[in-house]
């Protein structure tokens, strides 16, 4: 068998547009990337319906041809993030991305060619928390990831859990976020209740990255850490909502990631102080965060 050389690997896209004068536009370099506007690739990496208006039956009808993501680019000006937030949303029930920024699709084909470029989502995740594209990329994703992992490892340990995949749990579980647009991700301003909702879809677009890297996902706790990692015990998690049988590795990185946050840098604010940070952890155990975590968490921080 001949093994595929680095420069052999490429991201194919179809990309259908309903007005054809756009074409000219779509002036993207990028190696490894190939895009066709005439449907030359049976099953494409990535298949882009662009409009002006909104018609969303082309994408739906060829959705499942895409062997990563369909997305639904709208090229249009819109007035209010309301009206983007319900787009994005009706359009992930059909698990389809929604795009309105041309710069935040180049980002795009820029992660997903490095996750075609690795075997599997562990050296996906890898290239990706290597190769951030901007300050806040690295200060929200990649270093944010490995603070997450490293602080999960030290509550886990404390708790006697031995399994080697809770730090790679840590550094995977926001895999998602490459799939919201950085206008939201990267915000200098607080999110109102619409960017919240956009935002909180990074959880399910990471699910559906891990089952097309992991063979249908069988590590569980890989799986569990991206699925359940903002699920809280009152049940004002998201995306499901659960109060009971939130997954152990869930928990953990549950308390790892609030504590990261609060005490990091964030574009729309500085970070809090670490005490500030402890002090509300603690506060909501056995509401938010499972109490046997946050005692570990106490030990590993006091």
């Amino acid at each position: 068998m001949i093994k595929k050389s680095y420069k052999d690997i490429k991201l194919t896209v179809n990309w259908d547009i309903d007005n054809q004068n756009l074409i000219s536009i779509r002036n993207i370099r990028l190696p490894n990337l190939e895009i066709s506007f005439k449907r030359d690739f049976a099953t494409p990496d990535i298949w882009i319906f662009e409009s002006e208006e909104f018609n969303f039956e082309p994408i739906y009808a060829v959705k499942e041809r895409a062997k990563y993501f369909p997305i639904y680019f709208a090229r249009r000006f819109f007035y209010n993030i309301e009206e983007v937030s319900s787009l994005a949303m009706k359009l992930a029930g059909h698990r389809i991305l929604f795009f309105c920024n041309f710069d935040d699709i180049f980002l795009f084909f820029k992660k997903m060619l490095l996750i075609k470029e690795s075997a599997g989502i562990v050296t996906a995740v890898k290239s990706i928390l290597e190769n951030p594209e901007s300050y806040n990329e690295n200060l929200i994703i990649s270093q944010h990831s490995v603070n997450v992992a490293e602080m999960s490892n030290r509550i886990a340990t404390m708790m006697d859990e031995q399994s080697k995949d809770i730090k790679l749990a840590g550094y995977i579980h926001d895999i998602g976020k490459i799939c919201i647009p950085s206008s939201i991700l990267f915000s200098d301003k607080n999110f109102d209740d619409q960017k919240i909702k956009i935002f909180q879809l990074h959880v399910l677009w990471g699910e559906v990255l891990f089952e097309k890297l992991s063979s249908g996902g069988s590590n569980e706790i890989l799986r569990d850490a991206i699925g359940f990692h903002h699920e809280r015990l009152n049940g004002q998690g998201y995306l499901r909502g659960l109060k009971k049988n939130i997954p152990k590795i869930a928990r953990i990185i549950a308390v790892s990631d609030v504590y990261t946050a609060l005490t990091s840098d964030r574009p729309h604010r500085m970070h809090y102080d670490k005490d500030v940070a402890i002090t509300y952890i603690i506060s909501k155990a056995g509401e938010l965060f499972d109490s046997e975590v946050v005692e570990s968490f106490k030990r590993v921080v006091y």
